[in-house]
């Protein structure tokens, strides 16, 4: 089949099924994925090579946007402040349960066992958000440091997949040692590099005494429609600077896309370029590239329901775990901290372009593959009902000043 047959059939199928799910009280994700899953038990479309390139595309994109979506200053103020307890705790014991129990308990290799930790240790800040504007307790103190240790913990699990694709061909402790030392003077130059430009980008605005000022030349040069051209092209520049240092090129598109925010480009070139994002990623490249995962789900998984029990039940339970432990160390109620850990278990997309990404370069094999698909889309399943079951909605905290201290 070719590939635009292909792609019309994958976005009719993914369009289709999400809204069918949606109607239903799911979220869009699981009925795009089964779109996917339904479209590769007819045999009409087979992962190839044409459509691989399509979805780098669509990875690079979604990055950028999760990046445009965020500012460099809240995510230096969130690491002063609490929600840097909870993301770490959360972050690190999930992680760490995820490791051992693939390396250790299933016998599995290091390099997939770190993929299995790193997608335990993930949270779907999109997810998060939806859930929390559902419930109304966005602007309250649970809501907000639950937001702020999604962004921490999301920042972590990219910085860790760019060393952790790098070091697969690792062989011993001393190899260890020595690239681990290289990437870690690529990742500071890579870091100071970004703090130079966005010192840079805002000299230029206090210089203009407006913030729209240095944008509007470009813009009245070039033309509004270029908007949109300029920032992917900024953004491909971070992307190629990564991959030349030795990391994954999304960690270029996520730090490029949160140093394009509002305060240096202006609010009328934010929303232009935000609104033409959001209309290619969310109405076309989004649900391709999640039936795109579902054509690789293979029914076999289910065949070891032992192994999808056990990796489901250590997920859940370490990333709770993990969360209600930072929550009571900064001397959040028991309720409380119960509700960021469940909050904080929804997965369902960073963790499932890891994973495409690590299957794709055989970092991982079908059957992992697989039940990483099923973890994401279980936590969108059980989340909502573990949260009715332990958590009384009418009870949670009231908006409050939380905000401030934040």
């Amino acid at each position: 089949m070719s590939l635009i047959t292909s792609l019309l059939l994958l976005l009719t199928c993914a369009r289709l099924f999400g809204r069918l799910f949606k109607s239903l009280g799911f979220q869009e994700i699981f009925g795009e994925i089964l779109g996917g899953l339904c479209i590769s038990m007819t045999g009409l479309i087979t992962p190839g090579q044409e459509l691989s390139g399509i979805m780098e595309l669509a990875i690079f994109l979604l990055i950028f946007e999760a990046g445009l979506e965020m500012k460099l200053q809240d995510i230096f103020s969130v690491l002063r402040k609490q929600a840097l307890v909870c993301a770490l705790s959360s972050f690190f014991i999930s992680f760490s349960t995820g490791f051992v129990m693939s390396h250790f308990l299933l016998e599995l290799g290091i390099l997939p066992a770190f993929i299995i930790g790193l997608c335990f240790a993930i949270t779907a800040l999109p997810i998060v958000v939806g859930f929390l504007q559902n419930l109304n307790i966005m602007d309250t103190q649970v809501g907000h440091l639950i937001v702020g240790s999604a962004v921490l913990i999301d920042i972590l699990a990219l910085l860790c997949m760019g060393i952790a694709f790098d070091m697969s061909s690792i062989r011993t402790g001393f190899e260890f040692l020595k690239i681990f030392s290289i990437q870690t003077i690529q990742m500071g130059f890579f870091f100071t590099a970004i703090m130079l430009v966005n010192k840079f980008l805002r000299s230029e605005i206090s210089r203009a005494q407006a913030s729209e000022a240095l944008f509007n030349k470009l813009i009245n040069y070039l033309g509004t429609e270029a908007i949109f051209g300029l920032g992917v092209v900024f953004v491909l520049g971070f992307s190629t600077l990564s991959e030349t240092l030795g990391f994954h090129f999304i960690i270029g598109a996520f730090f490029g896309g949160l140093l394009l925010n509002k305060d240096i480009i202006g609010t009328d070139a934010f929303q232009t370029m935000n609104t033409t994002l959001n209309s290619i990623t969310r109405h076309f490249l989004t649900p391709v590239f999640f039936a795109y995962i579902g054509l690789h789900f293979s029914v076999q998984a289910f065949n070891e329901w032992s192994f999808l029990l056990i990796m489901l039940a250590c997920a859940f339970t370490s990333k709770i775990v993990g969360a209600w432990v930072g929550g009571k160390f900064i001397r959040l109620s028991n309720k409380q901290s119960l509700q960021m850990g469940i909050i904080l278990n929804s997965r369902g997309v960073l963790d499932l372009i890891i994973a495409e990404l690590a299957y794709s370069k055989g970092y991982i094999d079908a059957k992992i593959f697989s039940a990483l698909i099923f973890l994401g889309l279980s936590s969108i399943l059980i989340n909502p009902v573990l949260y009715r079951r332990f958590i009384n909605p009418s009870s949670v905290a009231k908006p409050s000043s939380f905000k401030k201290k934040l």
